[in-house]
């Protein structure tokens, strides 16, 4: 919000003032140009000229400078601003002087008020002097008055001074405006109605009008003015207006609802500390003009903000409890932040609706039904579906009118996920609009009826945003002029996103065509109008995919990597510490809260996009080791309780407990850190039984009897955990693993490392002899990209950029490094330019993947990194797994909106295949990826340079995999391989007791394979374990859900855990459940506690 000197009064722009500068580029918008005369569009751009002092001119200087404000400062040599110029980094001034003339073109100015209106691209802060004094401090300034009555051959020399800052700034604009005397009518005002008409007429009015249209703008007699008329010309003015009066019931027919909001960026180009300032400015400031403004409504979203001022401003709180009341306050979003909603986990999206929600149901009594995330960078498909099970209704963006390629045609929508569920979607044209300007009302309202034939109702979202501010009081008196009586323009008036839908809801028939991107392609046409006052809207079955700012899957690896480990560590933790709880430790709910606050922040679209300063990764950092932390903590009080039940008797040796977080028996190598009860050579592992297990020792001290060991401890239960025991004698037990030179080779896969060029030249995936490798390809190959995006460095990989690549081929060294009978490992060695890159191929014992680790010390500047893999089996499509689900995206290049997904997002997998083979590519911390005919590829990292110019500079470290496997990804069971990739087997040393569950035991499970359970936590409000779980194949069926012991009943539940009253079958300790295909299910099993 705008920063005034405490002598600003309080200035009522009754005039379109700032129309001027915005409409000097497009004098008439295309819709009005197909109704007006060449001879009508002369006489707005005349009205136009004389809305601004023509002629300013602007002269800059680079760096700050004492005393850059003076009125006698000579500047006549510095560098004349001919274009928008970027001042970088560092303070700069700007300075221009301006005359009053006696006329514009023969228009009397005299005691008129002069504005000076400037647009400064990424703002932190500007001072504004005039004749040496300074008049405005801060940042988004509403337009200045230089004067309040003008004269004839006034001087107003002014300086403008841009603070430093993070990022290049540009001055865009700084024009003078004109309010004439409230006496007189206003030219703009005349414009604005004429634009308004001209541009609605196709919607509103019979074509033949458009001759009366252009009858009463030719009633403005511009002769006037070259003559010196001017009361003949403020006459004509008025008579002009008097004849558009004719369409004003035609226009109001049309309904605007203007609400009042501010885009907040939780951490972007400042870090959290100065947002919550910017949070108190922003809600303070709309606080108050509602005590000015009783029309005045304010829509706000992000539940953290709110707890800001619980916990820090109080009387702004209460504040607002008071206008939520009065029905002035409206929330929506529900989630904690506006989040990127591409890279959470799904079930990172639930807790964000579920803390968020809770937080506005206890603190305000609001159930938030509006879904609003209007700046993420593109939106996963089955958003609808969480959105719809946490009791929310509808969802509005405006980030897809930023598409570089495409624009969809999609205004007000069903937007529906592979399940069904449906939410009804609206396009606004943007989030921040600083006017109120008729003719900008009516373009958005043509818009909208292009788009949706009939429709009578669109929602404007207005309010400086970004840094917050909101509405300024010139922008809502400009909303109270036009929404008066006598104006000839839409039903302009204050509102709510909540009362445009439901108005519009209303109207809304039920026939509506099927669209996704394939149809798109081949084709559409708008939806037909029923009249009668209905619409009929389309329904849009695929995802939301954002045409731009591809990097960020990519850019600040490091934050990228905390994002997905903090969401394993915690939902292990509360798996841990439900099980726990059930057998009477007390459950850390709050600081599981606490947690998932600082998870969901982190979350925040431009912390998880990589767009933001350096600071605010260093602050996430803080809070996500914290996270890592107290997960930490809780897993050792819990599985302390879990294992006391256990029998870990041994006869010999120390018992180590291999526990298992996801809910299906596996057998994966685990690391074991052991100590010996006393000095020991060497170990061995035995399971329960007492049968040797296939161990590897990787360190140790004999002193001490430390050691660190690599087992293959068998098949571990469902969501439970196995006895094994360290024994301190050496035993070798048969392997099916070999390797040797450049190969490495188990019962499932072998692999063949070129020497020469580090390459993968063969992955032979042996139940089918198949070769995954393409003839002659090389896998694993590193391939480099230019990578220097026109705009948006830290954001955009633009079109073209992953046409052209250069292979890294040159190694250092490619050795075999380690062969032991559980694990073998192929190093690779590579320098290029300024970067250096050590990988590791690992293959172990039974294994079904091959794993990739890699240390890279990156140095580059604007490259991008990929790992490729060209395939011999491959289709039309890839499948990536999207939170909660998967979506399949074509590998061909046939149509634009083909070519326009050149780099896409996935959760933990992806997957090309023929359906008879394929191959998953596996990550743990990555988000980019891209398949073009048999090429499958994982972006590893980027190298912008701002916002922050160290972004990911320096040691990366992280693993992939490359699973091959027959079949389709279903059959591969690929799911299941991103999971087991990413929740490891857990190795605990206890201590020898008996216990009634015994060795090896499981508290959790489902019957079905197409099932994940994702989360099993204690309920929010009841004694009861919420278990959380997915459809990802596409079936239908009653699923078996095992449950740990002493359950009384169970029912389903939505995502906000509000139980259905019907109870669930349940048959011992086993639920049954009803699954439809691609379902995120969620039961609630009570228990007496």
């Amino acid at each position: 919000m705008s920063n005034f000197s405490s002598s600003f009064l309080r200035l009522v722009l009754l005039g379109s003032l700032a129309a001027g500068a915005a409409a000097l580029a497009q004098d008439v918008q295309p819709a009005a140009a197909n109704v007006l005369s060449p001879a009508s569009n002369e006489t707005l751009k005349t009205l136009n000229a004389l809305s601004t002092i023509p002629g300013v001119s602007w002269r800059y200087h680079a760096g700050d400078l004492a005393h850059g404000e003076a009125a006698n400062l000579d500047d006549s040599q510095w560098k004349k601003v001919t274009k928008s110029l970027s001042a970088g980094l560092d303070a700069a001034w700007f300075r221009t002087t301006v005359t009053v003339p006696k006329s514009l073109k023969g228009y009397d100015i005299t005691g008129a008020r002069l504005w000076l209106n400037l647009s400064v691209h990424k703002p932190t802060g500007e001072i504004v002097y005039v004749n040496g004094r300074r008049i405005a401090l801060g940042e988004d300034l509403e337009p200045i008055v230089l004067t309040e009555e003008a004269h004839p051959g006034d001087v107003f020399k002014i300086a403008v001074k841009l603070l430093p800052s993070p990022e290049p700034k540009t001055l865009n604009s700084g024009t003078v405006l004109i309010e004439p005397d409230s006496k007189r009518p206003r030219p703009g005002d005349l414009r604005e109605e004429a634009l308004a008409v001209s541009t609605m007429l196709p919607a509103t009015a019979k074509a033949g009008d458009a001759d009366e249209v252009n009858a009463a703008i030719a009633m403005v007699d511009t002769a006037a003015l070259v003559k010196g008329d001017q009361a003949a010309f403020d006459a004509s003015l008025r008579k002009a207006h008097e004849a558009l009066m004719k369409f004003r019931p035609a226009l109001q027919s049309v309904t605007v609802d203007m609400a009042g909001n501010s885009h907040i960026d939780a951490a972007w180009r400042w870090t959290e500390s100065e947002t919550i300032d910017v949070v108190r400015r922003t809600y303070g400031t709309a606080a108050t003009l509602m005590s000015e403004y009783p029309n005045y409504k304010f829509t706000q979203s992000a539940a953290q903000y709110n707890e800001w001022l619980k916990e820090k401003y109080p009387a702004i709180n209460q504040e607002i409890k008071r206008r939520i009341k009065e029905g002035r306050w409206e929330i929506v979003g529900g989630m904690w932040v506006e989040p990127d909603l591409n890279m959470p986990d799904g079930e990172s999206l639930v807790r964000q609706l579920l803390v968020g929600k809770r937080f506005y149901k206890h603190e305000y009594g609001v159930d938030v039904r509006i879904g609003w995330n209007p700046d993420s960078f593109g939106y996963n498909w089955q958003l609808p579906q969480i959105y719809k099970r946490s009791g929310v209704d509808y969802f509005v963006t405006q980030k897809m009118h930023w598409n570089d390629t495409n624009q969809l045609p999609l205004r007000l929508f069903w937007w529906e996920s592979p399940d069904g569920s449906k939410v009804l979607t609206y396009f606004p044209t943007g989030y921040g609009h600083n006017d109120l300007h008729p003719s900008r009302e009516a373009r958005d309202y043509m818009q909208a009826w292009e788009r949706v034939p009939g429709t009578k109702e669109v929602l404007d979202l207005y309010g400086v945003g970004d840094h917050g501010g909101g509405p300024t009081r010139i922008v809502l008196d400009e909303g109270e002029k036009w929404s008066g009586p006598g104006t000839v323009t839409p039903h302009m008036q204050f509102s709510t996103a909540q009362n445009y839908f439901d108005h519009v809801e209303k109207t809304i028939v039920a026939d509506s065509p099927e669209w996704n991107y394939d149809t798109l392609a081949k084709g559409w046409k708008a939806p037909a109008d029923p009249g009668n006052g209905k619409i009929e809207i389309p329904t849009w079955k695929d995802e939301l995919y954002l045409e731009y700012h591809r990097g960020v899957f990519t850019t600040q690896a490091q934050h990228k990597a905390y994002m997905r480990n903090t969401e394993v560590a915690v939902l292990d933790a509360e798996k841990f510490a439900s099980l726990a709880w059930l057998k009477g430790k007390p459950y850390p709910g709050a600081d599981f809260e606490a947690d998932w606050k600082k998870i969901s922040f982190g979350q925040f679209h431009d912390l998880a996009a990589g767009s933001g300063i350096g600071q605010i990764y260093k602050d996430a950092a803080r809070d996500y080791e914290n996270v890592l932390r107290q997960a930490r903590e809780s897993d050792n009080t819990s599985l302390t309780a879990i294992l006391a039940a256990a029998d870990t008797r041994a006869s010999k040796g120390v018992p180590v407990a291999v526990v298992n977080p996801l809910a299906w028996d596996r057998s994966d190598a685990v690391v074991a850190d052991v100590q010996m009860g006393a000095p020991a050579k060497d170990i061995h592992m035995e399971d329960a039984q007492g049968h040797a297990l296939l161990s590897q020792v990787l360190s140790s001290d004999a002193a001490t009897g430390s050691f660190r060991v690599l087992v293959e401890p068998g098949m571990v239960p469902s969501l439970g955990y196995t006895v094994l025991r360290a024994v301190p004698t050496a035993q070798a037990v048969p392997s099916d693993l070999h390797a040797e030179g450049f190969t490495m080779e188990n019962a499932k896969l072998k692999v063949v490392v070129d020497p020469k060029t580090g390459c993968i030249t063969s992955m032979v995936e042996k139940k089918t002899n198949f070769e995954t490798i393409a003839s002659g390809g090389c896998g694993n190959q590193l391939q480099t990209f230019a990578d220097n995006p026109e705009k948006y460095d830290a954001w955009n990989i633009d079109p073209g950029t992953l046409d052209h690549f250069t292979p890294i081929t040159a190694v250092s060294s490619v050795k075999l490094i380690e062969n032991g009978p559980v694990r073998a490992t192929i190093e690779i060695e590579r320098t290029w330019q300024k970067s250096h890159f050590t990988q590791q191929v690992v293959l172990e014992a039974g294994s079904d993947h091959v794993q990739f680790n890699n240390k890279i010390d990156w140095r580059e500047d604007h490259v991008l990194l990929k790992a490729a893999f060209p395939l011999a089996a491959t289709s039309a499509k890839a499948t990536y797994e999207i939170p909660y689900g998967t979506i399949e995206r074509p590998t061909t290049r046939d149509n634009s909106f083909e070519k326009a997904r050149f780099e896409v997002p996935a959760i933990r997998w992806a997957d090309l295949g023929d359906g008879q083979h394929g191959v998953s590519l596996l990550n743990q911390t990555k988000y980019g990826y891209d398949a073009v005919g048999n090429w499958l590829r994982l972006t590893l990292l980027r190298s912008p340079k701002a916002p922050d110019p160290d972004a990911d500079m320096g040691m990366q470290q992280f693993s992939y995999a490359v699973y091959p496997h027959a079949g389709d990804w279903k059959q591969a069971m690929s799911m299941r391989h991103g999971y087991e990739f990413n929740y490891p087997l857990r190795a605990v040393q206890t201590f020898a007791h008996s216990g009634a569950e015994g060795a090896s035991h499981s508290f959790a499970s489902t019957d079905a394979d197409n099932v994940v359970i994702t989360a099993i936590k204690k309920a929010e409000d009841r004694d009861a374990l919420v278990v959380r779980m997915f459809e990802w194949a596409g079936k239908s069926g009653d699923v078996k859900l095992h449950v740990p012991a002493g359950a009384t009943y169970a029912v389903s539940s939505d995502l906000m855990e509000n139980p259905e009253a019907a109870h669930l079958k349940m048959d011992a300790n086993t639920v049954t459940v009803p699954v439809h295909p691609y379902e995120i299910v969620t039961v609630q099993v009570m228990y007496k506690h």
